[in-house]
């Protein structure tokens, strides 16, 4: 199965808009500017759609930061490619604003899938959740035992994955699976513990996704949500092949991300998708990876591709 969408023209920088916008985010003077602008839009957007930023973020980093050393692997050492800016974060995603501001941001996000539909960030969460599980239900057996989601951030996708095959197990009166988040960052996992209230995770992994170190054949569901877009290809290549490494025969692989066959992405405006660039550094990588191929070469199959909303899409299929 071969990928027939295009890319965006913006997040090609050989051509047309995309060169000019490379041209523009390339100038050093521009480039803080850029990023505090890109910051001041998402915030005073989700604060007007009732996310409580700015009180959210103080209220998580400070349940979060004494739990910062028991989240931590001091042996890891981040790649690279984790230590470039991303989201207007000077360190990237290894600090504590982006920690104690990601689970704001995923609301927002979400928001925005529906922008002429009030709903609340939790309806909207919900209503995103709901259609990526739909995709990935014809393909589960029974019984789900052991998940992972790789890159899990605060934990918004592995709750919500554990809400839904907690209450599939219980409809099917099975044993519930065991659920593990597995993250790059430190801070990201400590904030994750204080969001699990309930304790519906076993364990918050610090590790590289690429790298997990955990043993092969080990779980009947790995999911990959919102992550590619932040990775350069050679990591993306890595991650999926360590995915297949960790499933079972037979598991299922499930990876939500922006549609390259987007039609609200492929248009958006100018000043946002400089913005959207400026912050994000591989995007031109990810809309130019062919997924279906390289899936398929980690040795994939049956792969199911369905758009869950205008802009993002589910690309869920067995090992």
């Amino acid at each position: 199965m071969s990928e027939s969408a295009t890319a965006p023209q913006w997040a090609d920088s050989s051509r047309g808009h995309g060169r000019w916008i490379e041209r523009l985010i390339g100038i050093g003077l521009l480039r803080r500017p850029l990023f505090f602008q890109a910051r001041q839009l998402i915030i005073r957007t989700a604060e007007r759609n009732g996310i409580p930023w700015r009180k959210r973020r103080s209220e998580l980093r400070d349940a979060a930061a004494p739990l910062l050393t028991e989240s931590r692997d001091d042996g890891l050492v981040p790649p690279a490619y984790y230590q470039a800016r991303f989201h207007a974060y000077e360190k990237g995603n290894l600090c504590w604003q982006a920690a104690a501001e990601a689970e704001q941001a995923t609301d927002a996000m979400a928001l925005r899938i529906w922008p002429n539909e009030q709903l609340s960030p939790l309806q909207a969460q919900n209503r995103l959740r709901d259609a990526i599980h739909a995709v990935v239900e014809p393909l589960l057996g029974d019984p789900i035992e052991e998940v992972l989601d790789l890159g899990c951030s605060v934990g918004i996708s592995t709750q919500a994955l554990a809400r839904w095959l907690n209450d599939r197990a219980d409809q099917r009166r099975l044993k519930r699976p065991r659920l593990m988040g597995l993250d790059l960052s430190a801070e990201m996992l400590a904030v994750a513990r204080v969001r699990d209230r309930n304790s519906l995770i076993s364990e918050w992994l610090h590790a590289a996704a690429e790298h997990s170190a955990l043993p092969s054949d080990q779980f009947d569901l790995i999911s990959l949500q919102f992550v590619c877009h932040e990775l350069p290809q050679h990591a993306t290549r890595a991650v999926v092949k360590e995915a297949a490494r960790l499933l079972k025969p037979g598991g299922v692989l499930v990876m939500v991300d922006q549609d390259p066959d987007s039609s609200v992405l492929k248009n958006l405006p100018a000043a946002i998708a400089t913005l959207l660039k400026s912050t994000e550094p591989y995007i031109e990588e990810y809309f130019s990876l062919d997924m279906s191929a390289t899936l398929m070469q980690a040795g994939f199959r049956d792969l199911r591709i369905t758009a869950c909303d205008p802009r993002h899409r589910v690309i869920a299929c067995l090992r």
